[in-house]
């Protein structure tokens, strides 16, 4: 398969406010501002297993762009003017007998939550999670008491699959379980709408 094919093209879209955004793939200059992104998602400290001593440098993210630049990933961006204010990943796994299902995940800034930006990255990798010809599922973990995102994956047909209990902690005595949704594309063997 021709590794450009699986490219998105940019897509201009306009937020609940009408600000408009630009959706497109990672691109090398895109390295500092995700790494601005990470940080201030890490500093935030509510959505991340990471703590804020754990950031990303902008070589990091250099090197993690690069890495998606195959066949059965994808890590797109979203802009307000040259501003990251959002990212999704797709990226299949490596084991043969598993490769029919990428591990998903998003982030967006926090101004910009509940404004349509998630829904837009969401709606752009799933359409192309969809069009892919090997990739069937979609699976991604979410922190249990996230009901924003848990709502907004429900919405493109993610389903709880399973919980694992106690899984990220907070500090000595709290703990936070995390969930694990799936999604069948529409031509998945699993999909019910295929059998």
């Amino acid at each position: 398969m021709n590794n450009d094919a699986q490219k998105p093209p940019p897509v201009s879209r306009a937020l609940r406010d009408g600000t408009p955004i630009v959706i497109r793939r990672a691109l090398a200059r895109d390295a500092e501002g995700l790494a601005r992104l990470d940080h201030e998602l890490v500093s935030e400290g509510l959505w991340t297993v990471r703590e804020r001593g754990e950031r990303v440098s902008s070589v990091e993210e250099l090197k993690r762009i690069a890495s998606y630049d195959a066949p059965d990933r994808l890590l797109i961006v979203a802009l307000r003017g040259e501003r990251v204010i959002g990212e999704a990943t797709l990226k299949a796994h490596k084991a043969a007998r598993c490769a029919h299902v990428a591990l998903f995940s998003i982030s967006v800034a926090i101004e910009f939550r509940g404004r349509g930006v998630g829904r837009a990255l969401m709606g752009a990798a799933c359409a192309w999670a969809d069009a892919h010809p090997s990739i069937e599922k979609l699976e991604l973990f979410v922190f249990a008491n996230n009901e924003r995102a848990i709502a907004l994956y429900a919405a493109f047909g993610f389903t709880p699959e399973g919980r694992r209990d106690r899984y990220v902690r907070f500090g000595p005595t709290t703990y936070v379980d995390d969930l694990v949704m799936g999604r069948w594309c529409a031509k998945g063997a699993g999909n019910p709408r295929n059998a």
